[in-house]
């Protein structure tokens, strides 16, 4: 009784969609989320300058009282790079488009676009076109990860994740202080700190370093797991030579994940190819470096001529 039921559900869903009575209602839900994307990625910028003006001003300024100086200026010179690399990744992946409709005749025709795509291209009906290489489509950067973007997109995560387990780990002594008032002897605003230059404006605001501090950490923590879980999903998705719609799409019948072991070039040959280290490019200068080089397609690294440069 419960499959039919089921079965006729999942029929009269199918009508719905092929008579197009769900289409005005995707139309709102798409526009809603290119708006909402609009306003994420100011909250990505609010949120970095939170995090970065109170680890810099007040976490680690506090952290003197536990730590020598010389793991201090590391922790500040880690936490500008980590910044930095932040804001670079994070704006190259928002503003640089994924490659769009690469598709010639021969190959799968997209009727909502009116062209061909080719096997590695996927519709979004969010942005509404055929992106090369989707991963997926990110609310937070406002478009698609795929061609171009995508190893912005993975350095940013990647970066995000180490930034928040710095915090955690060096700023465990001040999130104890300041969250367990009844068993610290010291607070930011109740100590004399001497490398503390914005001590005086900021306690001059009721309980902001405590808030601050507190939020800072458990902020951190959630972007550890939530962030660093992406980040390590994305590891795996690179490392086996995937897209996440690849995954989705040759998942299931040997036919589909044979197809999938044909897109694996094995775990070095994925990670070169996705981080562009070709012509003489490095991990230094690729991965270490904030630069915008984007990687290669396999198709094209045997070939002379680099027509088609992205991943």
């Amino acid at each position: 009784m419960c499959n039919e039921r089921m079965n006729r559900l999942c029929d009269l869903i199918d009508r719905k969609i092929d008579d197009g009575t769900f289409v005005p209602m995707m139309n709102v839900a798409n526009s809603t989320m290119r708006q909402l994307g609009k306003f994420l990625v100011l909250f990505v910028y609010f949120i970095s300058t939170f995090l970065a003006f109170t680890s810099f001003f007040i976490i680690i300024p506090y952290e003197q009282l536990y730590k020598p100086v010389w793991f201090l200026v590391t922790l500040g010179v880690m936490g500008l790079y980590f910044l930095f690399n932040i804001q670079y990744h994070y704006y190259k992946a928002r503003t640089i488009p994924p490659v769009v409709n690469p598709g010639e005749e021969g190959d799968a025709f997209c009727e909502k676009c009116n062209y061909w795509k080719s096997d590695r291209a996927h519709h979004c009906s969010v942005c509404e076109r055929c992106v090369l290489g989707m991963d997926h489509h990110c609310i937070w950067i406002n478009q698609c990860v795929g061609s171009h973007n995508h190893r912005h997109f993975f350095l940013f995560i990647a970066n995000l994740t180490l930034a928040a387990a710095t915090i955690i780990i060096a700023g465990y002594q001040s999130f104890y202080d300041h969250l367990f008032l009844d068993y610290s002897q010291t607070t930011y605003c109740t100590t004399i700190l001497q490398h503390a230059p914005l001590q005086d404006i900021i306690c001059d605001y009721d309980g902001f370093a405590r808030t601050s501090i507190v939020f800072c950490y458990l902020l951190s923590a959630i972007l550890l797991i939530m962030v660093g879980g992406l980040t390590l999903w994305n590891v795996y998705l690179i490392s086996i030579g995937c897209t996440y719609i690849d995954y989705l799409k040759l998942t299931g019948s040997k036919k589909k994940l044979s197809a999938r072991k044909r897109l694996n070039k094995g775990f070095k040959s994925n990670w070169k190819n996705f981080l562009g280290l070709r012509r003489n490019r490095t991990f230094f200068r690729c991965v270490i470096l904030p630069m915008a080089l984007p990687p290669v397609k396999y198709e094209d690294i045997n070939s002379r001529q680099d027509a088609f440069d992205v991943v």
